[in-house]
């Protein structure tokens, strides 16, 4: 960890991030830092983020290039609001020697937040009863329940891949709803009551809702691949709030149309926010079952006020000896 006593007061923090945080933010670091708070678009941060000094991001919607880190030479320091920071080129942040901090492993502020959970089961719900569709039919002015028979989850099978923070608040929102519970987390070595854990092939051929809660890594990108999809239990629900990379999406969407899988509720996309030529996001223009959401979960500002309290503490505690 750097550790360095202020002393130049011109010293440059970007910060992007909603508006309404930016209070948060100036009373905590605006008498030790220059604060420059462009809007969040590559054309208006890249500029200052090459000539900065620290980089605050709460958006994650301008990403950065190993191009950008090695121009960027004043550079101490990248600390995001956010469990993941996949926008961001880590290895050239390595080979420059920059600390990037996220909110990954960071319980003490991790376990009081459940929006992404909350959304995860919104959308599960929401898939469970065609209600995308449902809406549609009544704006279009008509009354049919029959097109839009539900599924009860209780006494379904629910397989959480990632039994971490979200993934365990799915567990205990299945459980209040009579569903049995099974999990796959080679990491998570806790016996949970009421959870059997499985392997992944297991848990993916016998599930009636499949929801993935993991981090995206080098070793997760396409955990869920195409020899997998095909492992999915005929008509069952699939629920992705974490990475769209962590999924072979043409071989999910493939699926979709040869209707083994019933539907899917997804919050994330590749190469959001440039959605229009992934193959989720089309498929979805025709089809009811696919809910897409735009990259929400973690969405409510109550909890996003939280988070950037919490890291811009973290840097007065990073670059003081305090």
């Amino acid at each position: 960890m750097v550790k360095r006593n202020i002393k130049n007061l011109q010293d440059i923090l970007l910060y992007i991030g909603p508006e309404y945080t930016l209070e948060t933010v100036e009373n905590i670091l605006g008498s030790n830092y220059k604060i420059l708070t462009p809007e969040a678009v590559p054309d208006k941060v890249i500029p200052i983020f090459e000539e900065c000094n620290i980089f605050f991001d709460a958006s994650m919607k301008v990403p950065v290039t190993a191009q950008n880190i090695f121009k960027a030479q004043n550079l101490k320091l990248i600390i995001t609001a956010t469990t993941g920071a996949s926008h961001i080129d880590q290895k050239a942040l390595e080979q420059r020697g920059v600390p990037l901090l996220t909110l990954k492993g960071q319980k003490e502020i991790l376990k009081e937040l459940t929006p992404a959970a909350e959304q995860s089961w919104l959308l599960l719900m929401a898939c469970a009863r065609h209600l995308r569709g449902a809406i549609h039919h009544v704006e279009d002015s008509q009354w049919n329940r029959v097109g839009f028979p539900g599924i009860m989850l209780k006494g379904k099978t629910i397989g959480i891949i990632g039994l971490g923070r979200i993934g365990s608040w799915m567990a205990r929102y299945a459980t209040a709803f009579g569903m049995k519970v099974q999990a796959y987390d080679p990491f998570n070595d806790e016996v949970n009551d009421g959870i059997e854990m499985v392997d992944i092939n297991h848990l993916l051929s016998t599930s009636d809702f499949i929801t993935v809660h993991v981090h995206l890594t080098p070793e997760t990108v396409k955990i869920i691949d195409a020899e997998r999809i095909k492992l999915f239990k005929r008509g069952s629900i699939f629920i992705n709030t974490s990475r769209a990379e962590l999924v072979d999406v043409n071989a999910l969407v493939d699926a979709l149309k040869e209707e083994h899988i019933a539907a899917i509720g997804a919050d994330v996309l590749l190469n959001e926010p440039d959605i229009e030529n992934d193959p989720l996001w089309q498929h979805s223009i025709d089809h009811n079952n696919v809910i897409i959401s735009p990259h929400i979960g973690g969405y409510c500002p109550e909890a996003v006020i939280k988070v950037v309290e919490f890291s811009a503490k973290r840097i007065l505690k990073c670059f003081t000896n305090n």
